[in-house]
């Protein structure tokens, strides 16, 4: 542990003021969480503390339902849908980390204006500010929302990157997939596939990862986005990448509330001891996530990359652009105009895991400059 402590030390940021009101807008409260339940931890992609949130809602009846997001395989595919989950069990069943594009602004916005009774809604920040922009034009839907739980996010992909690993992992050429997880268990976790011949395939989650921290597959409205927490919610909730929390034999939670009515529906659910909350810096949770913030919010430099390749990206932030943001923003965007094309998706498809680690390590490179 005190080897971690000093790596955390040595790569360390001071974070400005400036910097965190940036990242993360207005907020009342910080704190690093877990779920209390085992099985609640052991099935989430962090510590379970979106899951455990949701049942207290639930238990004091202060929701009807959560509108959640799911990955199902249908017909040999793994799709994203939302649905509601009513009880305890519905929760632990719409548990981990989904990486593949959603349909929220049809499906999920369709879901909350049919549903009759209080609404709990976990999404995308993306989807928080739809769901803000909706709720200002009709106090009948403000209504109908108790709270919006967003979930840290770098980027979506499209199916075709889910594809491409499913395929790799298949067991034999005509094995069916029948289910998939992108990620669960401890600190980055595992992903996991079953086949119709019933045999179970776990990789590290980097099998995946690897791809999509290139922004391969990228989806295009991504690109155009800088909001990585979520502006918009209520509270939002992620991973805490810090290398002393690595051997923790319980996975955190990183946890900001943006609003009075988040940091009380947090408070109770730790005061019904489904919840261990722990306050800290804002800072550190910034820390926790510093490549990730550093890289989306700055669209400034992928507005200045994309002037060179034919990509229009809107400015909206005004960043200053070092050297080193430029050069990662270009490798972004080429890599995303790259999966555009079939023969540039093809291409991809046909790279060896070392040329993608290459790709990798330098882009992390360039990020640290």
């Amino acid at each position: 542990m005190a080897f971690e402590n000093l790596v955390d030390r040595i790569l360390k940021t001071n974070w400005s003021q400036e910097q965190v009101n940036k990242f993360i807008g207005p907020h009342n409260g910080s704190f690093f969480t877990y779920a209390t339940d085992h099985l609640t931890r052991s099935n989430a992609a962090s510590g379970g503390t979106v899951t455990a949130v949701l049942k207290s809602l639930l238990d004091r009846e202060e929701i009807d339902a959560a509108l959640v997001c799911v990955s199902e395989v249908i017909n040999g595919k793994v799709e994203a849908n939302f649905k509601l989950a009513r009880t305890h069990e519905e929760l632990l069943a719409s548990q981990g980390s989904k990486y593949i594009s959603t349909r929220f602004s049809s499906q999920a916005m369709e879901i909350i204006r049919n549903f009759d009774g209080r609404l709990a809604v976990v999404c995308l920040p993306c989807d928080a500010k739809l769901v803000r922009k909706a709720t200002e034009r009709s106090p009948e839907l403000k209504a109908k929302i108790a709270c919006v739980i967003t979930l840290f996010c770098g980027h979506l992909s499209s199916p075709e990157l889910t594809q491409l690993v499913t395929d790799r992992l298949r067991p034999h050429p005509d094995a069916e997939l029948k289910d998939f997880r992108y990620r669960s268990g401890h600190w980055r976790g595992r992903l996991t596939a079953e086949y119709d011949n019933g045999r179970v395939v776990s990789k590290k989650f980097s099998a995946f990862s690897k791809y999509q921290n290139l922004y391969y597959f990228c989806e295009t409205k991504c690109m155009h986005c800088y909001d990585h927490i979520g502006y918009f919610g209520d509270i939002a909730c992620g991973d805490i990448w810090l290398q002393r929390m690595k051997n923790d034999p319980i996975k955190h939670s990183a946890v900001i509330t943006k609003s009075a009515k988040g940091l009380k529906i947090l408070e109770e659910a730790a005061s019904d001891n489904l919840l261990v909350i722990e306050p800290k810096p804002v800072e550190e949770i910034v820390e926790a996530q510093s490549r990730s913030f550093k890289i989306h919010y700055n669209i400034s430099a992928r507005a200045k990359a994309g002037e060179k390749l034919g990509l229009k990206i809107k400015d909206e932030v005004n960043e200053k652009v070092r050297w080193s943001d430029y050069q990662v923003a270009r490798i972004i965007l080429k890599n995303y105009l790259l999966t555009q094309t079939e023969e540039g998706r093809e291409k991809v498809r046909n790279m060896s895991s070392r040329q993608i680690t290459l790709q990798l390590y330098l882009l992390k490179a360039l990020q640290v400059l």
